[in-house]
């Protein structure tokens, strides 16, 4: 079987010093594929950036957890906090939210994807994972066939990075979460790759990852960038990004993709996955 590798940049649109950084990594490095997050008012400006990048896969990072949403604060009620703003919380993503609200604010992600980019995702992912909750995960899945999207990111058990020692609580209940939203997801027939590579990784890691790559399809979940002001407010992930982007770029790591005979793809390849 042939090893084939996704590398996918999470958070394009999140800041437009990111959305470059990605573009980079993808001309200059190994990023075959990203994710576009749509609900920041610059959202229009960074898929303008897209048209230089005709080889890039695009997918829509779904969002619940950062930034306004795309429809107004009062339709979404339970999905935005005081200021009118999504809310970074586990407990109230698990408690709190109307799923027929998530519903409706993610096909208003979709519509103004299709608007902004011209053409359909590649594939759906979301930022923070939330997809890997399972009363969120069948609402994905039915939104991904709705419109058409022949692919989905899994997140299985299995792909979680061990845990420090005082996260051991939380790697068990996320593992419960993506037992269940696993199946869900692997039951709606759409195409996802065999196993992610999630967990933070140097320059060290990465070549080790190429040159060990198993057979079949997986995906490296990255966030190159390049920093600025409206990264630095928005985000806790800073100097990683540009670490990342320098270690996505470096010839040693293209040079070892090419000497271990890994196939770069996108979503949109993996029909031709046999």
């Amino acid at each position: 079987m042939r090893r084939r590798l996704i590398v996918n940049a999470d958070d394009f649109g999140l800041s437009p010093a990111v959305s470059e950084g990605i573009l980079k990594a993808h001309r200059e490095g190994i990023v075959t594929s990203t994710t576009f997050m749509v609900n920041w008012p610059w959202s229009r400006e960074c898929a303008a950036l897209l048209a230089g990048a005709p080889r890039l896969g695009v997918g829509l990072h779904l969002n619940l957890t950062s930034g306004p949403p795309v429809l107004p604060p009062a339709a979404v009620p339970s999905l935005v906090g005081r200021d009118g703003r999504f809310v970074k919380s586990l407990w109230r993503l698990r408690y709190r939210v109307r799923p027929e609200e998530v519903r409706r604010e993610w096909e208003a992600q979709i519509r103004r994807f299709v608007e902004y980019v011209g053409r359909l995702p590649t594939h759906l992912d979301s930022h923070h994972h939330v997809h890997g909750l399972p009363h969120l995960a069948g609402i994905v899945a039915d939104l991904a066939v709705r419109y058409g999207i022949p692919a989905i990111r899994i997140l299985r058990p299995g792909d979680l990075p061990r845990p420090g020692v005082l996260d051991w609580p939380r790697h068990w209940l996320y593992r419960r979460y993506l037992a269940a939203s696993s199946q869900i997801l692997a039951r709606s027939g759409l195409r996802s790759p065999n196993r992610l590579w999630l967990a933070d990784f140097d320059r060290s890691r990465l070549l080790g990852w190429i040159r060990e790559a198993p057979p079949g399809v997986t995906e490296l979940v990255c966030h190159p960038g390049y920093v600025d002001a409206t990264l630095r407010r928005l985000s806790g992930r800073i100097a990683p990004r540009q670490q990342e982007l320098d270690d996505l770029t470096a010839p040693e790591v293209r040079q070892a993709v090419a000497e271990a005979g890994v196939e770069l793809c996108h979503y949109g390849d993996l029909a031709e996955e046999g």
